[in-house]
């Protein structure tokens, strides 16, 4: 009776294991992610076959390198200490001697094989001579290794369980059961693995291996609940765009602009805690969000940590390069409901800290979605404009300061609505973000060329000439310098009829193929002028490094309140620079005979401005031309 009643229990006892193992199969299958699936398996060794401590180790892919996952039963410290350590898969392989195999992938490594691997993690003090307490009882150094198979039988991890509760070493049948145990986890790992690559995959950017939009949203709408449950503990959300990426991919290649892409995503995970989440949202936008941190003082440090992260050079395709982006910020609070709300709040607080400059930041407010609107509703007038053709070029006369003479005309593109006038200032800018500005640029050349055509004919003076503003995007252009030459001589015009300006900033954001394509130009005997001169700091190294023929003194160092000259020194300094470098000087935003007067004291020979003629149409100027000439 009483061998009946022991088999009964032992029968039970088996139950309860299968029992236990069938649910943390089930747990494994249905597993969100892999660490969930580890953990289960850790939990179920633990309970099922009775020890105190678990360790897995599992590969991270098909190479080498497996880490320590998961350290079920040990004290925080440790786990803190010792948690995500780096294992040579080969190593341990080499290690697990066959005679140390008690069932098929299952090792046991007694005190006395001196076999050190994993004996350090654990807590025990004796030496490995200590003796046993019996043959059977388990040595604080004694060790167990469970090899991880996939359906291949390749080795994919291993679980190491130790101090049993009930000190004994397991018998032959023990460790066959946990043999089968280990068996069947680990193929109900190797899928939840698989499982866990391919949410990887659908959630992370294959390019950068940061979370993609999607994610993104994901844990944004998280943080929505989490601001709505407990306001103080609410989020921020930075919206990232790169300054100037679009030269990156002109200049150096896609490649490069990629390799951009992965470096800026290695230094934003850098400079933000493990909480935070950092994601790609498309092109060179880049998301983060900041959990936990309300404060505008924590997240004011946080961007500018990034910030000064970002802004260390790099080196793409053998050129160092320095990046900067333009960061958006919103914070979120109880009453968020949609994360489109949110996003569009960050993107638009993102669109106003480019509009201040390189590298500058902005916390959102309400206007700036109406800029947002405004900047779409513009966009897409624009690419109808350009369609059909809604713009014109108006010209403003230079002028030779000592009688007045007209010399020259500078070219400035106008577009001109049913609803009013578009200033350049604000569509230019969204023209070349867009793609639009190359098109609208040549459309000025060739009216500017054709128009000077004309008035030297008209006037029988050939040696009028023509500015035309071009931007560094337009400079990139592959075929700029051709289509230029070409609509030169389609009119008979000398080259240097046409000079290109350039203003001061354009040319410092400049790189190497930008400066190649001027000298391109120069080397064509077209004349380059630097505009805005003299509100850069390189002012000097730009006219001794180009072959700069003129110089537009900037209009600030002109204007005053009172009418006189605003900035007489500085104007003479860069006065006495163009003398010294052989390079013509034009004053520009003359608008009183006082100005006119003390800059032609100053050796001045040109100008441009409201005191002699505001921009008018070609129209206008063949007329002012023709009454110039019945003088």
């Amino acid at each position: 009776m009483a061998l009946r009643s022991r088999r009964v229990e032992d029968r039970r006892v088996v139950e309860r294991r299968l029992e236990r193992v069938l649910a943390i199969t089930r747990d494994i299958l249905r597993a969100p992610d892999l660490d969930f699936a580890l953990e289960s398996i850790a939990r179920g060794v633990a309970e099922v076959f009775g020890f105190r401590f678990v360790t897995i180790v599992i590969a991270e892919d098909e190479g080498d390198v497996m880490l320590r996952r998961v350290m079920h039963g040990f004290a925080p410290e440790t786990i803190f200490e010792r948690k995500n350590e780096e294992i040579s898969r080969a190593a341990m392989i080499a290690l697990l001697d066959r005679r140390f195999e008690s069932a098929e992938n299952c090792f046991y490594l007694p005190a006395e094989a001196e076999a050190d691997w994993e004996r350090s993690i654990y807590t025990g003090t004796l030496p490995r001579d200590a003796p046993r307490v019996t043959p059977q009882s388990w040595h604080e150094r004694d060790s167990l290794c469970l090899v991880l198979c996939d359906e291949a039988g390749t080795m994919i991890g291993y679980l190491s369980p130790d101090a049993p509760l009930d000190g004994c070493i397991p018998d032959p049948g023990e460790l066959r059961a946990m043999e089968l145990f280990v068996n069947l986890m680990g193929l109900a790992l190797a899928k939840a693995r698989a499982q866990t690559r391919l949410r990887y995959e659908a959630t992370h950017d294959a390019l950068t291996g940061l979370a993609n939009r999607s994610f993104f949203q994901e844990q944004l709408q998280l943080a929505l609940v989490q601001a709505r449950n407990a306001p103080d503990r609410a989020s921020a959300v930075l919206f990232f765009d790169l300054d100037d990426f679009k030269q990156i991919n002109d200049t150096l290649g896609h490649l490069a602009g990629d390799a951009m892409l992965r470096v800026v995503a290695e230094r934003l995970e850098r400079a933000v805690r493990s909480t935070d989440v950092v994601g790609r949202i498309g092109g060179d936008e880049f998301g983060v969000l900041l959990n936990d941190r309300a404060d505008a003082a924590a997240v004011d440090a946080t961007v500018a940590r990034i910030q000064e992260t970002l802004v260390a050079p790099a080196t793409l395709d053998n050129r160092i390069v320095y990046i900067t982006a333009s960061v958006g910020i919103t914070l979120l609070d109880e009453a968020d409901q949609r994360i489109e709300d949110v996003l569009s709040r960050a993107d638009a607080a993102m669109y106003h800290a480019k509009g201040l400059g390189h590298a500058r930041y902005a916390y959102f407010e309400q206007y700036m979605l109406n800029e947002t609107k405004r900047r779409l509703a513009l966009s897409s007038n624009l690419r109808t404009a350009v369609d059909t053709d809604q713009f014109s070029v108006d010209y403003q006369p230079i002028v030779q300061l000592a009688d007045g003479a007209i010399v020259g005309f500078e070219a400035l593109v106008r577009w001109r609505t049913p609803a009013g006038e578009v200033l350049p200032a604000e569509f230019i800018p969204l023209a070349e973000e867009v793609g639009l500005l190359a098109p609208i640029g040549r459309f000025v050349i060739a009216e500017a060329v054709r128009s000077l055509c004309r008035w030297q004919k008209q006037t029988e003076n050939p040696s009028l000439r023509m500015h035309v503003n071009l931007s560094v995007g337009e400079l990139l252009e592959p075929d700029i310098e051709a289509y230029i030459v070409a609509q030169l001589r389609r009119h008979g015009l000398a080259p240097d009829a046409l000079t290109i300006e350039m203003t001061e900033t354009a040319i410092m954001r400049g790189n190497t193929l930008a400066f190649g394509r001027l000298e391109q130009l120069r080397s064509r005997a077209i004349p380059l002028c630097i505009d805005d001169f003299g509100t850069g700091y390189s002012s000097l190294r730009y006219v001794r490094d180009f072959s700069v023929d003129a110089i537009k003194v900037d209009r600030s160092f002109v204007e005053s309140p009172d009418g006189s000259l605003g900035s007489a020194p500085i104007v003479r300094m860069l006065i006495q620079l163009g003398a010294a470098y052989a390079l013509d000087v034009v004053a520009e935003g003359v608008e009183t005979a006082a100005q006119a007067a003390e800059l032609q004291a100053l050796d001045c020979r040109y100008a441009q401005g409201f005191h002699f003629f505001r921009p008018m149409s070609a129209a206008a100027i063949s007329r002012l031309l023709r009454d110039r000439a019945a003088r």
